[in-house]
């Protein structure tokens, strides 16, 4: 009885965020007309990219009881850092690795403190978003660093193939990606286990500091790609992007499914969830809602998803 009970919970909580993704396109639409167009929900489309990306990796790292508040600010420093290698004449592959480590780098150190110095996540990440932040200012003395290399911009998401985005492109890449590692590997398996229940995964001989660091990593890949499309649509390198947008990541994370108490989640759900966070985000500009409104509302619908998670432990 129990069990259909939990099956019936888990199935209505499916179907819910469908159907309330569903609600606020038709709200909005009603409330604005012109909310209701191909025009806009391109850039709906455009939007969701950078949100849905990190949503994936951090993903992994809610699902292994973790949670990383960081990823707004180091997406300005792969930004500012991917810029300057431009301006230096990396051009685009070496830009793109750099962006690339220097994303995985300042997770990495993130997940190494946190598994060897056994500080919460909350803690080690908050205080790098300040670090990550005050680099990518500093560096550029608060200024831009504008991107004239014209292959970097189109291969990163200000392009298209064959009509399609080419950040649509990339967000279906890092989706089946993210699907095959969580569903489909050990990997996947280990990250559940551990958020599950870490002393029975240890005791069932999972390293869960390396599960752990591997999840950061893959979060730091995924904040590197979202911050090297992110350079490329506004064609500047700039330390002032990403502000808030962990609030966008984390709660599409949470609206998806997946408990934050760690153990269980969904990578197609989080898709879900990074389209009700961009559809509320887009519908309220074009209502003319001032951004300082937007932040409560965001705020109210992460207390509101937190309490609808289910507490696995």
């Amino acid at each position: 009885m129990k069990e259909a009970s939990q099956r019936a919970r888990s199935s209505w909580r499916d179907w819910f965020i469908y159907i309330v993704l569903a609600s606020l396109i038709l709200l909005f639409a009603i409330l604005k007309p012109s909310f209701f167009s191909l025009s806009n929900f391109g850039n709906i489309a455009r939007q969701v990219s950078m949100v849905a990306i990190m949503a994936f990796g951090m993903t992994f790292v809610i699902t292994s009881a973790n949670i990383d508040l960081s990823v707004g600010s180091v997406l300005a420093l792969v930004s500012v850092m991917s810029a300057f290698s431009l301006s230096w004449g990396f051009g685009l592959v070496g830009a793109s690795l750099v962006g690339i480590a220097v994303g995985v780098l300042t997770h990495l150190i993130s997940a190494i403190i946190v598994t060897k110095a056994r500080i919460p996540s909350f803690l080690v990440t908050l205080g790098m978003l300040g670090i990550a932040r005050g680099v990518a200012l500093t560096i550029t003395e608060t200024k831009t660093v504008n991107i004239y290399e014209e292959t970097f911009k189109s291969f990163w998401g200000a392009g298209a193939v064959f009509f399609m985005p080419v950040a649509l492109i990339w967000v279906v890449a890092v989706l089946l990606i993210s699907i095959l590692l969580y569903r489909y590997t050990i990997f996947g398996n280990h990250v559940k286990a551990t958020g599950g229940n870490i002393t029975a995964a240890q005791f069932s001989g999972i390293d869960t500091d390396s599960v752990i660091i591997r999840s950061f990593v893959m979060l730091g890949f995924c904040t590197a790609i979202a911050g090297l499309m992110m350079t490329s649509r506004i064609g500047q390198g700039r330390p002032d992007i990403g502000s808030g947008m962990e609030l966008d990541v984390v709660a599409a994370v949470i609206l998806g499914g997946t408990s934050l108490y760690g153990g269980k989640g969904s990578i197609v759900s989080t898709l879900i969830g990074a389209l009700i966070m961009t559809v509320i985000t887009n519908g309220l500009i074009i209502l003319g809602v001032q951004y300082s409104v937007q932040m409560i509302i965001k705020g109210v619908i992460i207390i509101a998803a937190v309490s609808l998670s289910e507490k696995n432990k």
